[in-house]
């Protein structure tokens, strides 16, 4: 393959300019392989300006089991955190406790596992058991939940987490084309 611009040679083709496809344009970049990213739109336009904005490690999947997934999901958080402060920030959620859904003691082991993979307390606060009718957050709230937790995941400007990532990859050699099409793929051999 080879960048038609330049005329150069190509190892890898990212065809989309989103979290994804800047984050692999950099690695590979990074490694010293030539790279072309081609994004037909603006980056970070499609799926990635819908995203959640949270970097978080998947509290759900604990109870599936998914426990090795859970911890490298909160690995990541924590070096994404360390790598971009200015853009990942820890943020506390309140999880109000429906005790026709889960019972309290369930949803504390399930936040302690959580700290405990992600070590929380080196970047991100630990859990804790909130009284919501004295805890100031539990005026937001309906009225019927006494009690709950907080817990603490990060939020991320993911747009300019997008342009970082292809910024760096630019920076390290990659070719960015944005608002290009990749209609023709030509591989020579």
């Amino acid at each position: 393959m080879q960048d038609a611009e330049s005329g150069q040679a190509l190892d890898v083709l990212v065809i989309g300019g989103g979290i994804n496809g800047a984050g692999i344009a950099r690695d590979a970049a990074g490694r010293g392989w030539s790279v072309g990213l081609c994004e037909q739109d603006d980056l970070a336009a499609h799926t990635s300006s819908a995203s959640t904005k949270l970097i978080h490690g998947g509290l759900r999947y604990l109870q599936y089991g998914e426990f090795g997934l859970v911890r490298k999901a909160l690995r990541e958080r924590s070096v994404l955190q360390r790598l971009a402060p200015h853009l990942v920030v820890p943020t506390t959620f309140v999880l109000p406790q429906a005790a026709h859904l889960r019972p309290g003691w369930m949803l504390h082991a399930g936040l302690w596992l959580y700290d405990h993979l992600g070590h929380a307390g080196a970047d991100f606060p630990r859990s804790q058991r909130l009284d919501l009718r004295r805890d100031p957050r539990g005026a937001l709230l309906q009225p019927g939940f006494r009690s709950g937790f907080s817990y603490a995941d990060a939020r991320v400007d993911d747009a300019r987490l997008v342009l970082l990532n292809v910024l760096d990859a630019h920076e390290r050699g990659a070719h960015i084309h944005v608002r290009t099409r990749c209609e023709q793929l030509i591989r020579h051999r």
